[in-house]
């Protein structure tokens, strides 16, 4: 049987999937660190699957549903899971509606993805993409358990979840592409510096500093959408697998 060049990318949707499933069984075994790490993987297979796509030029719309499929296990039925299980399994039918959240918004965020997708790619996405709200929430509770030797205060996680939540399904727009590249003008090459030395202390400090790089990539968006600055607005010729 010849192996189909189109099906390579797929390989990585599949581990984006394969990672979300590993995460949910870690969190029945109570392992809650080892599914967040298992969350920052998936998202890493997740950019994975769409960049080996364009590469390769083999963008098809089965890409595009499969990928949103393993994004709703792994940055949404994982997400609500965990805070289901941290911080409101105790509180009964509430508790499960307030942990619904990320996969209720999560969800019609990736429905709304698909019905509005184009062979045009956006240089933004309309609504917080759901790998960075699910990483968000993971670190949060991460940068927690590392700083304070706790998962977070309920009162404090719970309005949190809600506002990232409906985040997703907002109009403000974060962007989608990034050009790497020292070459490109200054800006560029600052920007592309800045993503290296952010790599090196992932790796070297982990829970204490993906939360703030999250909040930041946040808080740039927000504020651009407040004052009314949103870039850029450009619109590229290829097609995005899913988001």
């Amino acid at each position: 049987m010849k192996f189909k060049r189109s099906f390579i990318p797929s390989i990585f949707t599949l581990m984006n999937l394969f990672s979300g499933f590993l995460a949910i069984l870690q969190i029945i075994g109570g392992h809650y660190i080892t599914a967040i790490a298992l969350i920052m993987a998936a998202m890493v297979f997740d950019s994975l699957d769409g960049s080996v796509a364009r590469l390769l030029q083999r963008q098809s719309d089965f890409g595009v549903e499969f990928d949103s499929l393993a994004d709703i296990v792994s940055f949404c039925v994982v997400p609500a899971l965990l805070v289901n299980t941290l911080f409101v399994a105790d509180i009964g039918f509430i508790g499960a509606i307030i942990s619904f959240f990320p996969l209720l918004f999560g969800g019609i965020r990736l429905a709304r993805f698909n019905l509005g997708a184009t062979p045009a790619k956006k240089a933004y996405f309309t609504g917080m993409p759901v790998p960075a709200a699910a990483v968000t929430i993971g670190s949060f509770i991460w940068f927690n358990q590392t700083v304070f030797g706790n998962y977070g205060n309920p009162k404090i996680v719970l309005p949190f979840v809600m506002v990232l939540s409906f985040m997703m399904v907002s109009n403000i727009r974060f962007t989608s592409s990034f050009s790497f590249s020292f070459t490109d003008g200054r800006l560029t090459a600052v920007k592309s510096l800045g993503s290296i030395i952010l790599f090196l202390l992932v790796i070297l400090y982990r829970g204490y500093v993906i939360f703030p790089i999250m909040g930041a990539y946040i808080v740039t968006h927000l504020l651009a959408w407040m004052v009314g600055y949103e870039e850029p607005r450009v619109h590229f010729s290829s097609r995005r697998r899913g988001r």
